[in-house]
């Protein structure tokens, strides 16, 4: 993680050589149960990292990002402490299924990331 200002990885085991922390998550470890581990992925970095970074990025195992081009353009797009959701967004099945593409990562400000955890506790 070369050039971030901060690395976490999650997994089912904690390894201090990544640094990847085991998390619990609902239901089994299967790719699709994924939004449960978002949602304790984001659940877990909003009550310890949430005032450490002005951003915060997901993506899967194979993501690639050049961090300086990820903060020039961060720094074109508003302050952090304003919502900002930036990635893209998927029409799922039904007609008000959207998800985030967590594969190709998303990038949430300080304030979304701040807003989050009340709507990640709910059914929906």
């Amino acid at each position: 993680a070369g050039g971030c200002d901060g690395f976490l990885a999650f997994s089912t085991r904690s390894d201090p050589r990544l640094p990847a922390i085991a998390l619990p998550h609902v239901g089994p470890e299967a790719y699709d149960n994924m939004w449960q581990k978002i949602r304790s992925m984001w659940t877990f970095v909003s009550k310890h990292y949430v005032r450490d970074f002005d951003y915060f990025i997901i993506g899967g195992e194979d993501l690639y990002i050049l961090p300086g081009n990820l903060r020039a353009y961060l720094a074109t797009v508003g302050s952090p402490d304003q919502v900002h959701f930036l990635g893209r967004r998927f029409k799922g099945r039904g007609r008000s299924n959207y998800f985030n593409s967590g594969g190709a990562g998303y990038v949430l400000s300080r304030a979304a990331l701040e807003r989050l955890p009340p709507l990640l506790n709910t059914k929906q």
